[in-house]
């Protein structure tokens, strides 16, 4: 069995815990002080229970159980140590601070996967290594999304309602793919598919498709009642699935100037979930039992990750990159406008921009060579 940290106590971060620890693995399980109440339920425990929901009620005897959690951190040089695999599973805006806590730490040997990586977020991560002294050879890889589909439900419980058939996965440097996934093999057989670099990875994002425009087009909603709907049984609707589909347009077309052959937004959720027969961004998510089904799952308000990450993390991203490009972004950039005049914050600026990844003023190859190379 292997040994692995996971940096995040979130919904995802709990539910690879959890999965891995039912499965025999050394889990370190870190997050800051400022979670630390997410911590001591954990620790007291020796673990989470993993309950089963929406696709996985099939497999339910099997899925279910206890994972043992053999570390429970707040000091991330202890829950490093000796690992040669660290997941990072945190919201965009949590990747440049775990990499500066971790960053006199981090050794030339030790693998560091995002759990997503949003867009371009490896090379953040790198980035912001070297900004706090870290110039060790280190290798970073992505995930195009996270693995599960879950929600933490309790203290020391995770909802698992399904994990995804495939998962696309790039590195810095683009190089090094094949022997991430040999080492993640370990923890995921045969669950992961080399992409060439991180431009396949960050513009298949299928948040930055679905929740931006999701929740800025149930922006009353979400505000009068608190989040007290079913974000996507009820808030899909035909005329929000059609602005999703204009997203997903604009990021091929982003993509394709890059050379990257990506699948459609449906074609992509039908290789993660299955069902075919579900035509169209409505047919499917309308009645996905992965999705929704379960009570009231709409953000609380606009502060939530599906504006304050997939926007400034995401698509402030591609819309600099179709800009780099001559590529125009017009759905994209009007939803960045909306949530910044929202939120009162110019995402633009704020957000993950190609001048804050010395990306800023270079051709397409050369931005094809930086992210592929990290230099």
């Amino acid at each position: 069995m292997g040994k692995v940290a996971i940096l995040g106590s979130g919904n995802g971060g709990c539910a690879y815990s959890a999965y891995l620890g039912k499965r025999g693995h050394e889990v370190h399980l870190w997050d800051s002080e400022r979670f630390k109440g997410n911590l001591d339920p954990i620790a007291e425990r020796g673990g989470m229970d993993i309950i089963a929901g929406g696709n996985m009620t099939e497999h339910k005897s099997e899925e279910e159980g206890f994972g043992e959690i053999a570390m429970v951190t707040t000091d991330i040089q202890k829950a490093i140590e000796g690992v040669e695999v660290i997941m990072v599973v945190v919201p965009g805006f949590g990747i440049a601070p775990i990499a500066e806590q971790i960053a006199p730490y981090l050794k030339a040997n030790q693998i560091v996967m995002l759990n997503p990586g949003q867009v371009l977020g490896s090379l953040e991560f790198l980035e912001t290594l070297r900004k706090n002294g870290n110039n060790e050879d280190v290798t970073i890889c992505e995930g195009a999304s996270n693995i599960f589909a879950c929600r933490r439900v309790g203290p020391t419980k995770v909802r698992i309602s399904a994990i995804k058939n495939e998962m696309e996965l790039a590195s810095i440097p683009s190089d090094r793919i094949k022997h991430c996934i040999s080492k993640l093999n370990e923890f995921y057989p045969d669950r992961f598919v080399a992409m060439p670099n991180i431009l396949y990875t960050g513009l298949n994002y299928n948040n930055l498709i679905i929740h931006p425009a999701g929740a800025l087009l149930n922006m009353g909603r979400i505000e009068f009642t608190k989040g007290d709907y079913d974000f996507y049984w009820e808030g899909l609707t035909p005329g929000v699935c059609r602005n999703i589909e204009a997203v997903d347009e604009e990021r091929l077309a982003v993509a394709e100037k890059f050379g990257c052959k990506l699948p459609t937004f449906i074609e992509q959720n039908h290789a993660y979930y299955g069902h075919p027969e579900r035509k169209t961004i409505y047919d499917f998510f309308s009645v996905s039992e992965v999705h929704g089904g379960e009570g009231p799952s709409a953000p609380q308000n606009l502060q939530h990750r599906y504006i304050s990450e997939d926007i400034p993390f995401a698509l402030v991203a591609v819309s600099a990159l179709g800009s780099a490009v001559g590529v125009e972004t017009p759905t994209i950039d009007a939803l960045i406008t909306v949530a910044s005049k929202a939120n009162q914050e110019e995402y633009r600026v704020t957000g993950r921009s190609l001048k804050n990844l010395r990306l800023d003023g270079l051709n397409r190859e050369g931005i094809i060579n930086r992210i592929e190379t990290g230099k």
